[in-house]
């Protein structure tokens, strides 16, 4: 930790010698260069603007080089001045202090006298600072963090970057700090914010501090472990209902709502024919097509051309009756209800369960095949 130590002092000391070098009456000053070249960028824009035959090249050329020469000078000044802050306030003190390792071991003169100084156990070798640093739970450690990354960590590989990237990144965090009055609170008079709420100055003594630390991750590994078996087993109960979900669902997986039964039912078209064109004349087919019809629900619609009663006509009889009053009830009920002379084709598709499609398909057959007993408006 002595290493530690020494590069703080030496960046103090490099901040001593800086101040010494620029800020006094014998030696031109950092910012006096600064202010001259930002003169000199001034006098050859006012050049450009005013003065005629100037050569750009060579005035640019003089600005580049005042403009890089400034834009040194400022970041050496930004750095030595985020530098010195840092070292100068309390906080990094206190890192120093609580850092030190005190060497116990020193020789001291025994003629010289020795006095006992009475203090809390948390103040003896500023142990209340190493306490603040690692178990108060505040953003401002992450300050710290980085302050000691730039600072004190030889590891660090991004030193390159520049004592501004690191502050930027100090400044950005900073929103986050709620606690600002800690950057000088010396002897955490108002610390609200210790880890597990065990505040040093209310235990007894060291001991007494990590046994009460100890109680408290007991209590919340208990709490947590008593959530968890809750969690579980609400889980158990959660798959234990999905299970029987998921078992009723396999049960309906046959089963379907009327609405789906309905939107899912095929439409058809369907024709009678005269077999030996007994009543039918149009001889370009080898049969004589009786009568064409479609329906949405060929199953619903085939109920009128069953059969239910021996004295009752069918829709199709009837059609037939009507068309030839002249011919026999009875005549027509044979030829209708014979196999051999009358038969059924019912065509079903999928497409044909939409209503304008269904219909036209029905208006193409009656158009080729002249049914019967269709009526004329159904041919066009």
């Amino acid at each position: 930790m002595a290493s530690k130590v020494d590069i703080l002092r030496n960046v103090s000391y490099e901040i001593d010698m800086f101040e010494m070098k620029h800020y006094n009456e014998e030696i031109k000053g950092l910012w006096q260069e600064t202010q001259d070249d930002l003169d000199k960028i001034e006098d050859r824009a006012n050049d450009l603007q005013y003065t005629k035959n100037i050569d750009p090249e060579s005035a640019g050329e003089d600005i580049s080089i005042a403009l890089a020469n400034t834009r040194s000078q400022v970041d050496t000044m930004e750095s030595i001045a985020v530098q010195n802050g840092l070292v100068r306030s309390k906080h990094l003190h206190n890192l120093l202090l609580s850092a030190r390792q005190r060497n116990t071991h020193k020789y001291h003169d025994p003629d010289v006298d020795y006095v006992e100084i009475k203090i809390p156990w948390y103040l003896e070798n500023n142990l209340i600072e190493k306490l603040y640093l690692k178990y108060h739970q505040t953003s401002i450690h992450k300050c710290f963090d980085i302050i000691h990354r730039y600072l004190l960590d030889e590891d660090d590989n991004s030193h390159h970057l520049g004592i501004y990237v690191f502050w930027k990144e100090i400044h950005e965090l900073w929103d986050e700090v709620i606690d600002e009055e800690t950057l000088s609170n010396h002897y955490h008079d108002s610390d609200s914010y210790w880890q597990y709420d065990i505040d040093p100055k209310d235990c007894k003594n060291l001991k007494d501090f990590f046994k009460k630390r100890r109680e408290v991750k007991r209590k919340e590994r208990e709490e947590e472990a008593k959530l968890l078996i809750e969690e579980v087993k609400k889980e158990k109960q959660r798959q234990k209902q999905l299970k029987k979900i998921r078992a009723k669902e396999h049960k309906l997986r046959n089963y379907t709502s009327i609405q789906e039964f309905s939107k899912n039912q095929q439409g058809s078209v369907y024709w009678f024919i005269d077999v030996n064109k007994r009543f039918t004349k149009y001889s370009k087919f080898n049969f004589g097509v009786l009568y064409v019809g479609e329906s949405k629900n060929f199953d619903k619609r085939f109920s009128a051309y069953s059969v239910k009663r021996s004295d009752k006509l069918t829709e199709l009889e009837s059609k037939l009756a009507l068309k030839f009053p002249k011919v026999d009830k009875e005549q027509i009920k044979k030829f209708v209800r014979d196999p051999e002379q009358c038969k059924l084709m019912v065509k079903r598709f999928n497409f044909l369960s939409n209503d304008s499609k269904r219909l036209d398909w029905e208006r193409r057959i009656i158009r080729i095949s002249k049914p019967l007993l269709n009526r004329g408006g159904r041919l066009q």
